[in-house]
């Protein structure tokens, strides 16, 4: 490819042998052409590298690590080597409808204040049949009040302005084997505002993954990430560590929900009303923050 690209679609797997395909092909048939689609093999060992030879598309770069790096070093290697002035987040099992580029590039060029921006999901098991419809909070307030208790943007539907990730030298935190985007999000929302498209432009694919090998890894990552967006968007609020679990148990996003903990008990309802209170007294002079005010007066 001469010249360089408006985006780069960054795709990283692992043994991805059964959805790969699918998924890269999604990408290639997008209705956006101008992109660059950098591919690592984080070391996979079923074949599924041997299957992107098939493809012949030049837009395809494929690289392969000698050793399994992990997620959060692979993601890292790719953000050096992006070229486009726009990164898009793919994952190796899930299905990118084929107006997603082009959808999110459209927004992105329309609402230049906005640097982060995802999609709604269809949810679907590993045998492609619908599980659920995941809508996602579309405003820059409304993402910002998630991401005190849990992640407000799938990664694999995320596209980002690299002009802000380098500009404060922002890349994925190696500490966090999981949650790592959650992470990322939270600091470059300090620094731009994020949204979220409506339309379900992502088919996510849930498996017995990370998240649910790791879920106490994965659930500690997310304390310390929580306690990073309080102090940063809700600093009026004063939580102990051990407080903050039992709260983004009943009030957090699906994924680190406890259903043992009852979202009914009038202690951390009040908590979370203290919550939303400190949030909304930090984001007082906000333009839209009359309105947000309304839809979670609840």
């Amino acid at each position: 490819m001469s010249g360089s690209p408006l985006i780069t679609v960054l795709l990283c797997f692992h043994n991805d042998r059964a959805y790969l395909a699918t998924a890269v092909r999604s990408i290639l048939q997008q209705t956006m052409k101008d992109f660059e689609f950098l591919i690592y093999d984080d070391a996979s060992s079923d074949g599924s590298a041997e299957l992107l030879a098939a493809f012949g598309d030049p837009r395809i770069q494929l690289r392969r690590n000698q050793t399994n790096l992990g997620l959060t070093r692979t993601l890292n290697l790719g953000l050096l080597e992006a070229r486009g002035q726009f990164l898009a987040r793919m994952d190796g099992d899930d299905i990118a409808d084929p107006q997603r580029l082009e959808l999110q590039l459209q927004f992105m060029r329309e609402h230049r204040d906005v640097g982060l921006l995802g999609t709604s999901r269809t949810l679907i098991d590993e045998s492609d049949r619908l599980i659920a419809h995941a809508p996602a909070q579309c405003d820059d307030l409304s993402i910002r009040f998630k991401s005190l208790l849990g992640n407000p943007f799938a990664h694999p539907s995320v596209f980002m302005r690299m002009e802000i990730l380098r500009r404060h030298g922002l890349r994925y935190d190696e500490s966090f084997p999981t949650a790592q985007d959650y992470d990322l999000w939270v600091r470059m929302l300090m620094f731009t505002a994020g949204a979220n498209l409506l339309q379900p432009l992502l088919k996510y694919r849930l498996r017995g993954g990370i998240s649910k090998n790791r879920k106490l890894e994965q659930l500690a990552s997310h304390d310390r990430i929580s306690l990073r967006a309080i102090a940063a968007f809700a600093p009026g609020f004063s939580i102990q560590a051990h407080e903050l679990r039992q709260l983004r148990g009943r009030f957090g996003g699906h994924s680190v929900r406890d259903p043992s903990l009852d979202p009914a008990d009038p202690y951390w309802q009040g908590r979370h009303a203290e919550l939303r209170a400190a949030f909304i007294a930090h984001h007082r002079d906000h333009p839209d923050i009359g309105r947000f005010t309304v839809d979670y007066s609840g």
